[in-house]
């Protein structure tokens, strides 16, 4: 797993509910900001591209090098997907009531 851990933070649980429109728009984005970063990366070929990051991300305190902050932001999109793909079945639809019959036909004559 690519995600970094902070001290202490090993049993700590944090629980969100999102509707499935922002969860899509949350995944689509970061799916975006990962196949930007992973194009400019390049595996490490461009070094003069990739500089200006890794030195932004070292000034910033950031505890992930380029290819650390590529690989946890595919850890998240791959726990965000997940945890859409497990809701949707515990997702009942909603049942239509049965219809009700006609009442039965009378004549009177």
């Amino acid at each position: 797993m690519a995600l970094i851990s902070q001290p202490g933070s090993d049993y700590q649980l944090a629980e969100i509910t999102l509707d499935t429109g922002n969860a899509r728009d949350i995944t689509l984005l970061l799916l975006d900001v990962h196949a930007v970063l992973d194009h400019l990366y390049l595996d490490g070929t461009q070094p003069k591209i990739t500089a200006p990051a890794e030195d932004y991300l070292r000034g910033s305190g950031s505890p992930y090098t380029l290819p650390a902050l590529i690989g946890g932001l595919d850890d998240v999109i791959t726990q965000l997907t997940q945890a859409m793909r497990n809701a949707v079945p515990d997702i009942t639809p909603a049942r239509r009531p049965a219809p009700i019959p006609p009442p039965p036909l009378t004549f009177r004559v």
